[in-house]
């Protein structure tokens, strides 16, 4: 009885030691200082669990940048103008941004990620807030080794020889990765230039098992040209992860001609130069396989992610892939398409998956229904084929909501899209499908295609503004 009774007690104290709550683990937050010189903005300042974290400008938009893990943060953002409807993208994130004062603004970011903090929703007058939520490095280097070029905090620029050296005197070159060896940037580097994995000839030496990390940023809008951060040619086993790049005029993070490539956590903003031409795309995939392409941001003016097969001058030609792009977010400028495929395709694309991206928009330009939120654009005589999306959210789109088109010699076939998602209204825009009578469209099926946010289903084309000819046969739309 006495065992009994002793045993009972265990229980009860067992249980009551169980129903004591237990203290929340704090989040470990690692900001990054910006250096002498950085370009700034007084239209937001940010801290991150009361931490002041840097906020950088760009022809895009401001940004901030920081690591965190073990829980969620909380951001504040006090802003020089006020607002009552803010909203944090991607609203997939479900975070409720609070006004506790006049121009100041609280929030909690459960997970890393990329978001966009925008005061309204336009976002030329006021430009958006993008905030890069990194998780924590592991194991990050701390000097230079025999395989690691490494970049400290502060401004760098590459030299004409190709030499990273301190500030920001003259003109930003080229620095070229050596085979077989890593470039660390660390938070609060800038490296005014750019970089180039493999020759930039065509079927030139390649650069095989580089990697480009870390939490730094990479300005290209310091070179002669003003743009093309980086470029991976002729190259096997590269992998770029967590850098921010800033380019103009020109495509930003460009894989060319190579296999086995992993883009991850890299976030890419690229505008009109100073001029205002260009074609500043954020991501693109030339001629290259075995690609992925995970966790990015993208604001671009132009394509925003791009599978490619050949350059417009049709160099650099021959078949993309078995390329994945996933859990992403874009924000599309005016002059491209949000995800892409084309139009550049002397050659065949095959197995390409777009899953679970957000587009928090695709802006218009000038002359409306011109470019698309998702895009296949079959211009050339390349075959384009077994081609996936799934769970793609389109939140704000201001052009044509999709365009599968044909206008060259090649073909499109075997394209599946599943829970795609538009917030706006089905009949809003068009929806377009299309061949030619030298290039056919066969075999597009659309599976949970939703409109409004998600409350419409679209079972049948006359629920859209849809737009087809004879030349696209065997497109399906179904629950």
């Amino acid at each position: 009885m006495r065992l009994l009774r002793h045993l009972l007690a265990a229980v009860l104290l067992a249980a009551a030691f169980a129903a004591i709550p237990t203290p929340a683990r704090a989040a470990t937050v690692v900001t990054y200082p910006g250096p002498a010189g950085a370009p700034t903005t007084s239209r937001y300042s940010v801290s991150v669990e009361g931490r002041s974290s840097f906020v950088y400008t760009s022809g895009l938009g401001a940004f901030t940048n920081f690591s965190f893990g073990g829980g969620p943060v909380v951001v504040t953002v006090t802003t020089s103008v006020d607002s009552t409807s803010p909203v944090l993208r991607p609203r997939a994130a479900a975070v409720r941004v609070t006004r506790t004062a006049p121009r100041t603004f609280r929030f909690t970011i459960p997970v890393a990620g990329q978001y966009s903090f925008e005061l309204s929703p336009d976002t030329d007058a006021n430009p958006p807030l993008f905030l890069f939520a990194n998780p924590l490095e592991t194991n990050a280097p701390t000097g230079n080794t025999s395989t690691t070029r490494y970049v400290g905090p502060g401004v760098w620029t590459v030299d004409p020889s190709g030499q990273i050296v301190p500030g920001a005197a003259g003109t930003g070159g080229t620095y070229s990765v050596p085979a077989g060896t890593r470039l660390y940037l660390a938070g609060g580097a800038i490296l005014r230039g750019k970089i180039q994995i493999g020759s930039d000839t065509e079927g030139g030496p390649g650069a095989n098992g580089t990697a480009v990390t870390g939490r730094g940023i990479v300005d290209s809008t310091a070179v002669a040209d003003h743009g093309r951060p980086v470029r991976i040619n002729n190259s096997t086993g590269v992998t770029i992860d967590g850098p921010i790049f800033l380019g103009q005029k020109h495509w930003g993070v460009v894989a060319r001609k190579s296999r086995m490539v992993t883009l991850r956590n890299i976030k890419v903003i690229n505008w009109l130069d100073t001029d205002g031409t260009g074609t500043p795309d954020g991501i693109d995939v030339v001629a290259s396989s075995d690609v992925e392409v995970d966790h990015v941001f993208v604001r671009s003016y132009d394509d925003a992610i791009a599978v490619k097969s050949s350059m417009s001058d049709d160099t650099w030609t021959g078949p993309s892939a078995r390329i994945f792009v996933h859990d992403s977010v874009v924000f599309n400028g005016r002059a491209g398409n949000g995800l892409e495929i084309g139009r550049e395709s002397s050659a065949p694309i095959t197995d390409v998956a777009y899953q679970d991206i957000d587009i928090i928009h695709k802006l218009a330009r000038s002359d409306p229904y011109a470019r698309d939120a998702i895009s296949i654009y079959v211009r050339d005589d390349g075959d384009v084929s077994d081609v996936n999306y799934t769970d793609v959210r389109v939140e704000e789109c201001q052009e044509r909501y999709l365009g599968f088109q044909v206008t060259g010699s090649g073909s499109l076939s075997d394209v599946t899209a599943t829970d795609v998602t538009y917030a706006g209204a089905p009949m809003a825009l068009p929806f377009v499908v299309t061949g030619n009578p030298a290039g056919v469209v066969d075999g597009v099926h659309f599976h949970g295609l939703r409109f409004n946010g998600g409350t419409t289903l679209v079972t049948r084309p006359s629920q859209l503004t849809y737009v087809t000819n004879g030349y696209a046969t065997g497109v399906t739309f179904g629950p």
